[in-house]
């Protein structure tokens, strides 16, 4: 079974294919841990060169998070086609698969939210260093209105007019989750569009490439966490699906893939003017599916598919969810009995415990709070098939 992006383990079940892609697990692997380790450097004081005004770390961090955009779309767009569950049981395995977990991390979040602040504060002062303690600074100031618009997942919906700085308060990476919610509720209607009205996909992928081209107006107006500007990174993954999986012809599998990743990249480099956010997601993308579909590349599908990575994959969500609360309580025990005399010695300290620490907080979240909700979720679609026969 497909789960969403940050979720398990990727399986096939219909005729294109049999079994998992484990390619995919141990991308999404590689994916959390380079988000994990962008912002160990940025809490430690390095924040990276800039490049024709963007921030090389930040870019790098939310790269990494479109192609868990793109595995999204291509994981629900399968979920929809192949399982053919009601929307209330579509969303109830959505809700369960992502929102206990997520919930866990906020309340992690909350409650550390003065101390990743006083952390930026013990830095040398950047741009950068004191943004992020600025926005520690919003959340402190609105609890209750941030606190509720995050625990409901509608932070993505905030323009910024009005709450500057809401979708990255508390919990930084939830951004990415209001994101997801969004794009949840209104898959199905999306699949509806495109397979049932006639030009449904053409209007789907007009309004897809008209809000990449001016995504960064619409992310003024909003944040990156509003679906919208967003909206063509799912579009693809769900293209994807349809061309490397179902699609038995393998010129118009590539065809599909290279053209949907190539318009991708285009129209997000117009829009954004975001070089790294622009052209590694889909091109990294396209490399996987092709791996995948053409069995090459051996090299890449064996470093994929390598035990570290299958086991980093499965916990991926947890990990995305939890480091940085646990780079929070690993700095401020070094500031407090450590006291680094140099900006390395923070580094390396804060990076030794907190890999290891977000690896076990990784394993009990997953064992504890992913996995029984996972079961939940399935468990009401199973109960339901069995009254209905």
């Amino acid at each position: 079974m497909i789960t969403d992006s940050l979720g398990q383990s990727v399986e096939i079940k219909d005729s294109a294919s049999n079994g998992r892609i484990p390619e995919l697990d141990g991308l999404r692997g590689i994916l959390a841990w380079t988000v994990v380790w962008t912002h160990i450097l940025i809490c430690s004081g390095w924040s990276g060169p800039n490049w024709r005004g963007h921030n090389v770390l930040n870019e790098t961090a939310e790269a990494a998070v479109d192609v868990f955009m793109l595995l999204s779309g291509f994981a629900i767009t399968r979920l929809l086609l192949v399982e053919h569950k009601s929307f209330s049981q579509y969303l109830w395995g959505r809700f369960c698969r992502i929102v206990p977990a997520y919930w866990v991390a906020l309340a992690a979040g909350i409650a550390l939210n003065g101390w990743l602040a006083a952390n930026f504060r013990h830095l040398p002062p950047t741009p950068e260093t004191q943004g992020f303690a600025a926005i520690c600074d919003l959340a402190a100031s609105r609890p209750w209105t941030d606190g509720i618009l995050h625990f409901l997942l509608l932070q993505g919906l905030a323009p910024s007019a009005q709450l500057p700085g809401e979708p990255y308060t508390f919990l930084g990476v939830a951004w990415s989750l209001s994101l997801e919610w969004q794009f949840y509720c209104v898959a199905p209607l999306a699949l509806i569009l495109a397979t049932r009205v006639r030009w449904g996909f053409a209007i789907l992928a007009l309004l897809a490439g008209a809000t990449a081209l001016f995504c960064q107006h619409l992310m003024l107006a909003f944040s990156n966490a509003f679906l919208p500007p967003k909206s063509a990174f799912f579009l693809v993954g769900a293209v994807s699906y349809v061309a490397v999986i179902q699609n038995k012809k393998n010129d118009r599998a590539i065809f599909w893939l290279l053209g949907s990743c190539g318009a991708l990249a285009i129209l997000w480099l117009i829009g954004s003017h975001k070089l790294i956010e622009a052209v590694p997601p889909p091109l990294i993308w396209a490399l996987v599916l092709i791996a995948v579909r053409f069995r090459c590349f051996d090299n890449l599908r064996s470093l994929l598919d390598s035990q570290p990575l299958q086991y980093l994959g499965r916990v991926s969500y947890s990990t995305y969810l939890f480091h940085v609360p646990v780079i929070t309580v690993v700095q401020t025990a070094i500031w407090r009995w450590i006291r680094p005399a140099s900006q390395t010695q923070l580094f390396w300290a804060t990076a030794v415990m907190a890999i290891w620490g977000t690896l076990i907080v990784s394993e009990v979240a997953w064992r504890f709070i992913e996995r029984p909700f996972q079961r939940l979720g399935r468990g009401r679609r199973l109960v339901a098939e069995s009254a209905s026969t």
